[in-house]
């Protein structure tokens, strides 16, 4: 049986933090930022304990300065964009976490072919995922999403799953 779904994904951070590179990443398989006005949608099929989802994602891109609770409200989860070479940007989003703990967040550690000028790595997002109990990826847009966006969707599906239970 194939399990047919559509979740809403707000891409989030403050400006210039990557989050069109993201979505261009994660819907057409290029890092070069296209318009990402208003859902850019991607589907995706994968397989989890023996159940096939085929799954909708409808991206939309938020910038962290003008968030919107009512925006917000709908999504399945938000990836949270940071800049390695802002360290600006981890505050904001360790800020943004703070505050909004309800929702399931992912953050998305952006520039990471850039780490010779990184002004937060690895041991700064750590902290931030024991204190909130977050996942972080590091992202470069010259690599492949697919990969990380398939670990994120097993993980959403896996809490969704086991709190319907």
């Amino acid at each position: 049986m194939i399990h047919k779904i559509i979740w809403k994904v707000t891409v989030i951070g403050i400006k210039n933090s990557g989050k069109s590179s993201l979505i261009s990443s994660a819907a057409f398989k290029t890092g070069t930022p296209l318009s990402t006005r208003g859902f850019i949608r991607k589907k995706v099929n994968i397989e989890i304990g023996g159940e096939e989802y085929d799954i909708g994602l409808l991206f939309f891109e938020m910038p962290l300065e003008t968030i919107s609770d009512k925006m917000l409200s709908k999504s399945t989860f938000i990836l949270l964009t940071t800049d390695i070479t802002n360290m600006r940007s981890l505050i904001e989003a360790e800020n943004f976490i703070k505050n909004n703990s309800n929702n399931e967040i992912f953050i998305i550690a952006m520039k990471s072919d850039m780490r010779y000028k990184s002004e937060f790595w690895s041991p700064e997002l750590d902290k931030i995922k024991k204190k909130y109990n977050v996942m972080y990826y590091l992202y470069n847009t010259e690599e492949d999403f697919c990969p990380l966006l398939n670990d994120i969707l097993k993980n959403s599906l896996g809490k969704i799953y086991n709190q319907n239970k």
